[in-house]
């Protein structure tokens, strides 16, 4: 049997650059992103608006899903739906530039990723020394589950969830979200 050999950083990037889809890049092996359903673009649309929303003056940047995002501490490259930074953002080359700080970072479920959302990719996240909240947005329980780092403890992570009822308080960027709003374009949607 012949192991296949893993790939560079310097080949992924290489690749990224003439590419005209995203792929993210985790332990030597490209993953190609596929196009999203029509419920998920809807969620993400209205999740970065109500975000935008909810951060109002606060000195914070929103990125969308096209903004890659590098996870020094264990070589990871990803696309994450949303990308909060409060403060100065900082990027790694080579162009398109990566995100290396972002605060918080939101995940919209599908069926083929959720897995690795809530577990692979959560793993790899834990490890960024900037970020302070992981979230994931499922539209079809229309529920928001987040991750929010101890500032006590910085290897524990705290959990909270609310429904389509509720409201989320993510106390460390200061913001509430309503979650019958993020949702409620689903009902046009499924009309």
């Amino acid at each position: 049997m012949t192991a296949v050999p893993k790939l560079t950083v310097e080949h992924y990037l290489a690749m990224e650059a003439r590419a005209t889809e995203k792929h993210e890049f985790y332990g030597g092996e490209i993953v190609a992103m596929s196009g999203a359903r029509p419920a998920h673009n809807v969620v993400t649309t209205s999740l970065t608006l109500v975000v935008g929303n909810a951060l109002g003056s606060r000195p914070c940047l929103s990125f969308s899903s096209d903004q890659r995002v590098r996870i020094d501490e264990t070589g990871a490259y990803c696309y994450p739906d949303l990308s909060i930074v409060c403060g100065r953002p900082e990027f790694a080359g080579p162009a398109p530039d990566s995100l290396r700080n972002p605060d918080a970072v939101f995940e919209v479920l599908s069926p083929s990723t959720e897995s690795w959302d809530r577990g692979g990719k959560f793993s790899h996240f834990q490890h960024l020394a900037s970020l302070r909240v992981y979230a994931l947005v499922d539209s079809t329980l229309r529920r928001i589950e987040w991750y929010t780092r101890s500032a006590d403890r910085p290897g524990e992570w705290i959990y909270r969830s609310v429904d389509a009822r509720g409201v989320g308080v993510i106390d460390v960027l200061g913001i509430s979200l309503a979650a019958a709003e993020i949702f409620s374009p689903l009902d046009l949607l499924e009309g």
